[in-house]
């Protein structure tokens, strides 16, 4: 490879998040889109939209690695799958652990199984701590993921992804529980990881508003576009 070549294959890799190419996806027999290409910056926020049942979920499981694609591929510049976080619309809580405990799991991946089998540091309680006070479930903290509201165990799988500070969120349908004002208070604490640490989410959206407020780019997805699929900017 001359040096240009990989000059150019490293400059890539730095303006490129996320990629897909010629990407298609089934479930059983229904196709849910082809041929889709697309390119995402580092430190930008996707919406991805479209009816129930269109294929949003589906997209975000095949980029985790959950789910094989039908045809096509992608890329991500976070290919260490330490670095990719996941909320889940099931939120997948530890019902009989405390809010705290379940935010703080998000921390397992970043060390070795014997350094926290007594403990979590200090310092990542206190991290836990101001981002269950940034989504307002502080007073929560002790209490177990199973005696809390969905909204509230909804805002503790944001605040796991959030304390494991990933370089790529896939974040499904992370305010469908939520009021507005709460569903602000989460989406301006992620996109705040897009302007401070350069994070780049891939979240599923329903609310128009939200994704007019808050993203950067649009994926729809659905039957009525042409190869199931169109991407646009969203200008600001």
């Amino acid at each position: 490879m001359t040096n240009f070549a990989l000059e150019n294959t490293i400059e890539t890799a730095r303006t490129i998040a996320v990629e897909t190419r010629s990407l298609c996806l089934r479930r059983g027999e229904k196709l849910l889109f082809e041929q889709m290409s697309w390119q995402l910056p580092p430190g930008k926020f996707l919406a991805v939209t479209g009816a129930s049942g269109a294929g949003k979920s589906s997209l975000l499981a095949c980029l985790g690695g959950i789910t094989p694609p039908s045809a096509g591929e992608f890329k991500l510049a976070a290919d260490d799958l330490k670095r990719i976080g996941f909320v889940f619309q099931d939120f997948r809580l530890t019902a009989n652990l405390s809010v705290l405990t379940n935010v703080l799991c998000g921390k397992l991946g970043a060390y070795k199984w014997w350094q926290t089998v007594f403990s979590f540091s200090e310092l990542d309680r206190q991290s836990a701590f101001a981002i269950l006070r940034d989504l307002g479930l502080e007073k929560l903290a002790h209490r177990h993921a199973r005696k809390v509201s969905g909204g509230e165990q909804q805002r503790c799988a944001v605040a796991r992804v959030l304390l494991q500070n990933p370089s790529l969120i896939l974040a499904d349908e992370p305010t469908s529980n939520l009021d507005a004002t709460l569903a602000d208070k989460v989406l301006t604490r992620l996109r705040g990881g897009c302007a401070e640490q350069n994070q780049t989410i891939v979240c599923v959206l329903h609310d128009a508003r939200l994704v007019e407020k808050f993203a950067d780019y649009e994926l729809q997805i659905g039957s009525d576009y042409k190869d199931g699929w169109i991407f646009r900017q969203i200008g600001r």
